[in-house]
């Protein structure tokens, strides 16, 4: 509870600010995408350790994760707000997963899960690639320069691996970047937030999508626990976290329904947080 209260704070100053905010969203939130994120991809990608366990930890993952898009896809095929649905199946790395996993499991297991959000990044391109496929407002060409650059950057830092040997301190300052990059994509949840964003209707569909992201990925995990996969703990706070802070932000710049995002978000905290002391028990 006391690591969700900077995220609370940020959420109710971008409440507080959305006024003067909101005419600047869209720049705010690509820069914060395309130059914090970016930034944080290349440092992650850089200092990533290569081993044969965070490998196969962040194999299992990606795994589950695209398939539980890809499910969410094909059932909410019919449903306007279905890509945003699908891209919810993603959870919730940097802007959760990163904080909670630092506090309760110690600075390793944050890193374990910048470095896999990052260097996973190019699931993310398939779930963008999905919302600006059916988005109601049509995006611009070149805002994809901006969408796409945490998988640039992310590919770029791996290769400098390859040559050149990160700095003792990177580790450090990929959490502590992380930890930023939570408390100002938080602010901007409260900037996007939508003034009436509970509905019964919106409530009913995001329970459905809260249902299969909360047992899909996290039963790959168990399938491969007994299987004798020995798994990092901070798996199991991202695949029992929270949908992910950016799905409100992604909603309005491509026209979805802003309160469908809002309810499924505000409904997955309130279960995440319900569900914590279980989560970092499965994972210590």
């Amino acid at each position: 509870m006391v690591v969700a209260l900077p995220l609370f704070g940020a959420f109710v100053l971008g409440l507080g600010t959305r006024r003067w905010l909101r005419r600047h969203f869209n720049v705010i939130f690509r820069t914060q995408v395309a130059l914090g994120m970016g930034v944080l991809a290349v440092l992650a990608g850089w200092s990533f350790e290569l081993n044969l366990r965070n490998v196969g930890a962040a194999g299992v993952l990606l795994f589950a994760q695209v398939g539980a898009v890809t499910l969410a896809a094909t059932l909410f095929r019919a449903r306007k707000d279905g890509p945003l649905l699908a891209f919810c199946m993603y959870g919730n790395p940097t802007f959760w997963s990163l904080p909670v996993a630092a506090a309760t499991l110690g600075p390793h297991a944050g890193v374990f899960i910048v470095a896999y959000d990052m260097l996973t990044q190019p699931r993310i391109a398939i779930g963008v690639k999905l919302l600006r496929s059916r988005a109601p407002t049509t995006p611009s060409a070149r805002s994809a320069l901006a969408d796409y650059a945490p998988t640039v950057g992310a590919v770029s830092g791996l290769l400098l691996g390859r040559v050149l040997d990160a700095p003792e301190a990177t580790a450090t300052v990929v959490t502590v970047l992380g930890v930023a990059m939570s408390l100002l994509g938080t602010l901007l949840l409260g900037v996007a937030w939508p003034r009436d964003w509970i509905g019964r209707s919106s409530a009913r569909l995001s329970l459905r999508g809260l249902a299969l992201h909360l047992s899909f990925v996290p039963s790959v995990l168990a399938i491969v626990t007994l299987l004798g996969m020995s798994l990092p703990g901070a798996a199991w706070i991202l695949a029992f976290g929270p949908l992910p802070v950016s799905v409100v932000a992604f909603a309005r710049l491509y026209g979805y329904s802003t309160r469908t995002a809002a309810t499924a978000l505000a409904l997955s905290v309130a279960v995440a947080l319900a569900l914590l002391p279980v989560t970092v028990a499965l994972g210590g």
